[in-house]
């Protein structure tokens, strides 16, 4: 069986090369998915791809006058310049100098379709003001400046010549100086593995450090002391500075991002709406 668009036949390896594009990400996301339905359900969406990408390069073709000469020229004398010459663009697409006329074709094709999709996304409008009250309102988080800390810590860092146990009790009595009044910037100074800035982190959200020291001082309030706690570096004691809470951005200083974003979707709809109505008027069959 051969698929054929519109009379078009497509070669099963334009299938199997959308396939394998997508199948990183693919198999990432549908992990849980039984391995043979997993890969059925792939090979339709590759499939699918291929038809689209076939229907609008067959309506560009169709809809858009080729490109005068000198524009395809330029095109193809560009992508010479940004591999670095004639020489080394052939050596690193594996094509030969006799199929320069195809390349040009080539380049055609994508140019015309290229104009094909910025004439159906230009006709799409700006989003109105209340769309984009209603994206930043269903996206605040996102938009949020997340809760913030200042601070400091003393690590030690155990080695294979030191005992780690030995490590944590001496620890543990820089804890105990500590609680009865210790500066902590000065014991930072005198007993940390990283006494740059006397043990001082400045401000840093969640997923900045890793997830054990995350989870003990993002607990402490402004100058708490944690217990000797240990993450993948060694033993630490924290104390916080200051906490910033988690502030929502002002609607205005994120207006660009939400009307980039909205518009962009639009024009996605645009496209998908066009190839929508080729495919419905297209013979697609296997045979």
């Amino acid at each position: 069986m051969a698929l054929y668009v519109n009379g078009e036949k497509i070669d099963d390896k334009e299938i199997q090369a959308e396939a394998e594009k997508l199948r990183p990400r693919y198999e990432q996301v549908f992990s849980e998915m039984p391995a043979e339905d997993r890969e059925t359900q792939l090979m339709d969406w590759s499939r699918e791809n291929v038809i689209e990408a076939v229907l609008m390069r067959q309506a560009a073709l169709r809809d858009i006058p080729e490109p005068p000469a000198e524009i395809i020229e330029h095109a193809y004398e560009n992508l010479i310049r940004e591999a670095g010459g004639k020489e080394q663009f052939f050596e690193n697409t594996g094509l030969s100098t006799d199929q320069e006329e195809q390349i040009k074709a080539d380049l055609s094709q994508r140019l015309r379709m290229e104009r094909q999709i910025a004439q159906i996304t230009s006709q799409v409008s700006q989003p109105t003001e209340k769309e984009i009250k209603k994206y930043y309102e269903k996206n605040v988080d996102r938009f949020t400046i997340p809760e913030m800390i200042r601070a400091s810590h003393i690590v030690r860092h155990p080695t294979p010549a030191t005992d780690p146990e030995a490590v944590k009790s001496e620890m543990r009595q820089v804890l105990v100086e500590l609680r009865a009044g210790a500066d902590f910037s000065e014991m930072a100074a005198q007993h940390s593995d990283c006494p740059d800035n006397s043990g001082d982190l400045g401000f840093f959200a969640r997923g900045q450090m890793v997830q054990a020291f995350d989870d003990v001082v993002f607990t402490l309030e402004p100058g708490d002391i944690s217990e000797v706690f240990q993450t993948e570096f060694g033993y630490h004691i924290a104390s916080v500075k200051e906490k910033k809470p988690a502030i929502p951005c002002p609607l205005e200083e994120v207006r660009e991002v939400i009307v980039k974003d909205l518009t962009e979707q639009a024009q996605q709809k645009a496209l998908e709406k066009f190839v929508d109505a080729e495919k419905e008027k297209a013979t697609i069959e296997d045979k």
